[in-house]
C-alpha cells in the first residue's frame, strides 16, 4: 500500500485485529490441530493430541492412551477322539483342532503347545471330557497346565466312592506370566481306571485348551 508522507510504524497483530470467525481451516498451517482433515480410520500409536497438564498444554501420542488388547489368543480341540491313553501316566493333550489363533503361535501338529511372542499375564483355560469306556470303573482323573514342561495348575478328580463312569468332564483356570519369547505352556492329562479303553472325548464343546493376554 502507498503512503503519502511518512510510512507508519509496523505494530504486531493482535487478537484485537482478527474478527472472530474469520480465519478458516484453509489459513492453518498442517502442523497444527485443526478439522481441515478427517483421519477416517483408527489412530496410529505415533498420532497426536492436545492435552491439558496442570494448565500446560502438551502433545501426546496415541500409544499412550489407548486401550489394551487381549491378543494373542488361541482355543484348540479335538475333532477325533484322542484314544488309547495309558492308565495312571500324564499324557499331553494333542490339540489338533485350532479354532482361534489371533497371530499363529500355536502349534496344532507337532508340540501342541503355545508359545506367544508377546510378554505379559495370561489367563489359560483347559477343559476335557474323560471316557472310560463301558463299564469301567472311574479310579481318578487329572489334568493340568504345563508351563516351560513343568506343571503350574492342576485340578484332580478323586471321588469318594468308586462307581461305574463313562464320560467325566473336568475344567480347571488361571493366569500365568509368559515372557513372550521362549515361554511356552502345554495341556497334560492322566486317568486311571480299573480296565479297559481310556479316551479324551472329541467333542469340541467337551475339550478346549485356550487362553489370552489380559489388558494391563
Amino acid at each position: 500500500m502507498a503512503y503519502i508522507g511518512k510510512v507508519p510504524t509496523a505494530a504486531p497483530l493482535t487478537s484485537s485485529d482478527v474478527a472472530d470467525g474469520i480465519s478458516t481451516n484453509a489459513k492453518l498451517a498442517q502442523d497444527i490441530i485443526s478439522g481441515d482433515t478427517a483421519l477416517g480410520a483408527a489412530p496410529a500409536d505415533t498420532d497426536e493430541f492436545l492435552v491439558s497438564d496442570a494448565g500446560v498444554l502438551k502433545r501426546m501420542d496415541y500409544s499412550h492412551i489407548k486401550g489394551g488388547t487381549t491378543a494373542p489368543y488361541f482355543c484348540a480341540g479335538r475333532s477325533a477322539d484322542q484314544s488309547s491313553l495309558s492308565d495312571s501316566t500324564w499324557t499331553k493333550f494333542e490339540g489338533t483342532n485350532e479354532i482361534l489363533d489371533s497371530d499363529g503361535e500355536y502349534d496344532n501338529a507337532t508340540n501342541y503347545r503355545f508359545t506367544p511372542q508377546t510378554s505379559g499375564n495370561y489367563y489359560v483355560s483347559l477343559g476335557i471330557s474323560f471316557g472310560s469306556g463301558d463299564n469301567q470303573d472311574l479310579q481318578q482323573t487329572k489334568i493340568a497346565i504345563y508351563k516351560n514342561g513343568s506343571a503350574i495348575i492342576q485340578q484332580i478328580y478323586d471321588p469318594a466312592q468308586q462307581g461305574t463312569a463313562y464320560i467325566h468332564p473336568q475344567h480347571l483356570s488361571g493366569m500365568v506370566a509368559l515372557n513372550g519369547t521362549s515361554d511356552y505352556i502345554e495341556a497334560y492329562v492322566w486317568i486311571d481306571t480299573t480296565s479297559g479303553t481310556r479316551h479324551i472325548d472329541h467333542d469340541t464343546g467337551s475339550n478346549h485348551f485356550s487362553a489370552f493376554k489380559m489388558t494391563e
